[in-house]
């Protein structure tokens, strides 16, 4: 029978706590959901697989060298499942990495991947990947979020998606929520005007980030002059930050558990599709 290969294909970070208690909790839960699976984790940032390899003991792979070990097992279908929020450019380069292997694929490998987190609109019937994020980060937070507004931090650029999920809030379960991008739009400037006409008093800050870091959580709530919370005392809010990365979030966890689950079934029906047209044909053959 042919085994069932899954790679959770994370950009990767050096701070090991961080990524076991996002990335490594993720993982467990494709273990669990699919015991029968063979299943890998790897980074695809180079620079942090190196660094990573430098200072822990437990090796982490590349995607071609986990895509690799799998073949060698024998393994047919591997699904890669991005666990990133948005198709950004290290997304784009592990498609491209993954093209480049179907090219010149000689072993009979069938490679499948999925989509990030934030894909789906919810147009017509399709699901809408911004308002379970919203609604999956506004159950995690609950109480802590009470009269407060919800400032979502992303560590990214001129992402569509994250100008998306703010007007999803809008129409959505987040309208005391505002969104902002570290390098890109909407920018901090624009959150706090929007924070202005939310008129709340207190600021509670999440990190859109799947891997909580120490970096990370400074730059939100550290003590230096710069950081979001000091920007945001200094405009005479309180505040106060959730210190866990996105991927923390058990029901984020879950919406990439029906990402993959989508996958593979997409995977399967075509596979069946396929081997019913084959036998469509023979018997017209031996008809």
């Amino acid at each position: 029978m042919n085994k069932k290969g899954i790679i959770l294909a994370t950009f990767g970070s050096i701070y090991g706590e961080a990524v076991e208690k996002s990335v490594g909790c993720m993982e467990a839960k494709i273990r669990k959901t699919y015991p029968e699976a063979i299943v890998h984790r790897v980074f695809l940032a180079d620079a942090l697989i190196e660094k990573w390899n430098e200072k822990y003991d437990r090796t982490v792979w590349d995607l071609e060298a986990a895509i690799a070990d799998m073949a060698g097992q024998g393994v047919k279908d591997i699904h890669i499942l991005p666990f990133t929020l948005v198709a950004d450019q290290c997304y784009q380069k592990m498609r491209k990495t993954i093209a480049k292997i179907n090219y010149g694929n000689d072993r009979g490998l069938r490679l499948n991947v999925g989509k990030p987190l934030l894909s789906s609109l919810g147009v017509k019937n399709y699901a809408d990947d911004y308002s379970s994020t919203i609604e999956a980060i506004m159950k995690h937070v609950n109480i802590r979020a009470l009269n407060k507004s919800v400032l979502l931090m992303a560590n990214g650029q001129n992402q569509l998606e994250f100008s998306a999920l703010q007007l999803k809030c809008f129409y959505g379960a987040g309208q005391n929520v505002a969104v902002f991008t570290s390098n890109g739009f909407p920018n901090f400037k624009q959150a706090l005007t929007l924070l202005e006409r939310l008129d709340h008093h207190e600021v509670l800050v999440v990190p859109l980030a799947l891997i909580g870091s120490e970096h990370l959580m400074d730059f939100l709530g550290g003590e230096r002059p710069d950081s979001v919370a000091s920007l945001l005392t200094e405009e005479g809010y309180g505040v106060s930050i959730w210190n866990e990365g996105l991927g923390e979030n058990p029901y984020i966890q879950d919406l990439f558990l029906k990402h993959l689950a989508h996958s593979i079934r997409m995977v399967e029906r075509r596979q069946q599709t396929g081997r019913e047209a084959g036998e469509n044909e023979r018997r017209a053959c031996t008809a």
